[in-house]
């Protein structure tokens, strides 16, 4: 089975950001095009997971000069004042992307631990304030 709810994210430096969510996280590069000042679009997957994602301020669908308004309205965590959300990961090993995302220089929200619901997870912030969660626990599965 693959994802089918992509999260789609932009980042000031999309190629720094491609390169640090590889070395953390271990994202494979399923597609990237590069256009204009930076990316233009990218995918990276990690096992059943896949996100999207492209700089900001990228032209979007419109050949206009200035962004579209989808694009326009993409912030970052930082100039939105904080996190408006997060991105969880069911993965087989929360413990070994844990251990790539600390030696990668992530921030650290919640450590690494046996969650009340099923698995184990860790939550971090990646290189530009993107809030990461990585799970093993079956969220499809009711455990109350």
């Amino acid at each position: 089975m693959s994802s089918t709810t992509i999260p789609i994210l932009r980042y000031r430096d999309a190629d720094a950001a491609i390169a640090w969510l590889r070395r953390a996280f271990g994202f494979q590069v399923f597609l990237r095009v590069d256009g204009g000042p930076g990316v233009e679009h990218a995918r990276l997957t990690l096992e059943k997971n896949m996100i999207m994602l492209a700089s900001l301020g990228r032209k979007g669908h419109s050949a206009a000069e200035r962004p579209s308004p989808f694009e326009q309205s993409f912030k970052t965590p930082e100039r939105a004042g904080g996190v408006t959300q997060a991105i969880l990961m069911t993965v087989g090993s929360p413990d070994r992307i844990y251990e790539s995302a600390r030696a990668a220089g992530a921030k650290v929200i919640d450590e690494i631990a046996d969650f009340e619901f099923g698995g184990r997870l860790f939550s971090c912030e990646d290189l530009e304030s993107h809030v990461w969660v990585f799970s093993s626990g079956d969220a499809w599965k009711k455990t109350w």
